[in-house]
């Protein structure tokens, strides 16, 4: 069985962490992005899997992401049995400019940087503190704080641009 409009939707944008989105955005031609996708899956050794979570379309369905020439084979294993379709990088490039703007644009671009720089400035010891109780009450609590509003207005972005195939409720 062929891939739904859904499951198109929900293979572009389950494919895609807030800074991978902003690599392929930059990204020129389909040269680089051909390029770009082989050292993506090279790092995810090859393939990645994925369960849609209640409230999506087939709900508790393993999705896999699989390399393909030019682009990814996405499967999607349902009670009633597998759909798939291979995705070219032009038709991910399309799915993400369909809704790309300046200022989601904008956005996502700052949220990934001040996630990124936020992250450079993490102290994984007490090193300079007291003990572990000081370094974690001092410095661990606030940054983690930070860390988590940070990659909270990442995934904002990335879902003004991809959208889930079902709207999931705000979290506040």
């Amino acid at each position: 069985m062929r891939l739904s409009d859904d499951d198109r939707q929900m293979a572009v944008r389950d494919f895609f962490m807030p800074a991978q989105l902003l690599e392929f955005a930059d990204l020129a031609d389909s040269a680089s992005r051909s390029a770009w996708g082989s050292r993506e899956f090279s790092r995810r050794c090859g393939s990645s899997t994925v369960r849609r979570l209640e409230g999506e379309p087939d709900a508790g369905a393993l999705a896999r992401w699989t390399p393909a020439p030019g682009g990814f084979r996405y499967e999607l294993d349902t009670s009633r049995g597998v759909r798939a379709d291979t995705l070219t990088w032009s038709d991910v490039r399309e799915t993400i400019e369909a809704r790309m703007t300046a200022v989601r644009y904008g956005a996502l671009r700052e949220a990934v940087t001040r996630q990124a720089e936020h992250e450079k400035a993490y102290v994984p010891c007490p090193g300079l503190y007291a003990d572990a109780a000081t370094w974690e009450r001092e410095f661990y609590r606030r940054w983690s704080r930070q860390n988590s509003a940070l990659q909270l207005r990442a995934a904002a972005a990335l879902d003004a641009i991809l959208p889930a195939a079902v709207a999931h409720p705000p979290l506040f």
